[in-house]
């Protein structure tokens, strides 16, 4: 198989002025490795947060104008890599950021997933020399129709367009969702046809928390937990009476880079070369409205809390949807993974937070 060692050369990560990206560059800088850290655009303010944070890590080079709706714009930075570690994506909170998008949310979400996966793959068959791709999928390309079971086991084998009816799964509302399951389709596709060059690994990751190592790394989602903790109400944008799934940032790109490591067979593994990054038991699974205040003031207790406005309970007057179950048995088993209590990551992400002076807590 296509394991990759430090002595193999650079190693290139894309979407490193995000939350995963950043700490991914930091996992492997902190491993021995020289990482090419794929930024696009370094004049603009998150692009400078970012480079201020990644220059004093050990054997970083920044390569700019790496951007997911230009072809070719990854060719320079690949070239010679043994492995690229691909976690930029555009969701709808990061479209004022892209110039060179549409415009149109649906379209923009789609197009930076599948197109702009597609100019990293050119890059890969270009450099000649990357032997595997890491790619940061998402329970969203997981998540069907078995939602409505609340007991129902989730694994590597199921797929977001499961059950699901023709006309929902080609409308704008599951552009993020289709995209994601179309771009692991493209990557496994595309490694199969390279003929042994390369071969993709893919992790399906639930809501992504942890430390904040710099400004512009916090997200609309990581943000509501710092509101929380503030004492301000969440303003996020979707419905708070569900439960979320939750998984540690430092786990997640930990298990990337033991999986570009390893020699096992990914792709006849159970599930094939994917690999769910889920939080450590229940407890992972938590409400916005309840469980994750309680968990802050359990850190915290001398703080406000602030609130979600739909607190614990669904508008129709019923528990908070819940999406079943699911572990990180795979990864644990065949990679070595670790996952820390979810509590801690809740914690991290809380005092990051006041340390870069994102969030000011209200004593009681």
């Amino acid at each position: 198989m296509s394991a990759i060692t430090q002595k193999d050369g650079p190693v290139a990560v894309t979407g490193v002025s995000g939350f995963t990206g950043g700490h991914m560059v930091r996992e492997l800088s902190l491993q021995g490795y020289h990482v090419r850290a794929c930024l696009r655009d370094s004049e603009s303010w998150r692009g400078q947060d970012a480079i201020n944070y990644l220059q004093t890590l050990p054997n970083v080079e920044i390569v700019d104008g790496c951007d997911l709706f230009e072809a070719g714009s990854y060719h320079q930075a690949f070239a010679g890599c043994s492995s690229v570690f691909h976690i930029a994506t555009v969701s709808s909170n990061s479209l004022t950021t892209q110039p060179k998008g549409s415009g149109d949310v649906s379209t923009d979400v789609y197009d930076g997933l599948v197109k702009g996966t597609q100019n990293v793959v050119d890059a890969i068959n270009a450099s000649k020399t990357v032997k595997r791709l890491l790619y940061t999928s998402s329970t969203s390309a997981m998540f069907n129709a078995k939602m409505a079971d609340p007991e129902y086991h989730w694994t590597e084998t199921d797929w977001a367009n499961d059950g699901v009816s023709e006309e929902y799964w080609k409308s704008p509302a599951a552009s993020y969702n289709r995209g994601k399951v179309e771009t692991e389709n493209l990557i496994y596709k595309a490694g199969a046809d390279s003929q042994g060059q390369w071969d993709a690994v893919s992790f399906i990751s639930g809501m992504i928390c942890g430390r904040v190592l710099f400004k512009a790394q916090l997200g609309q989602w990581t943000k509501q937990i710092g509101r929380i903790a503030a004492g301000l109400e969440v303003n996020w944008p979707t419905p708070n009476n569900v439960y979320y799934d939750m998984i540690d940032v430092r786990d997640l790109v930990k298990a990337h880079r033991l999986a570009a490591e390893s020699t096992v067979d990914h792709i006849n593994s159970h599930g094939g070369p994917r690999y769910l990054l889920h939080g450590c038991g229940e407890r992972s699974v938590m409400s916005l409205g309840e469980d994750i205040p309680e968990a802050i003031e359990r850190y915290f207790p001398g703080y406000k809390m602030g609130t979600a406005n739909n607190g614990a309970q669904a508008d129709d007057g019923n528990p908070p949807w819940r999406n079943g179950n699911h572990s990180s048995d795979k990864a644990k088993e065949l990679l070595g993974a670790t996952i820390r209590p979810v509590e801690e990551t809740i914690r991290d992400l809380v005092e990051s937070q006041i340390e870069l002076g994102l969030i000011k807590p209200i004593l009681k």
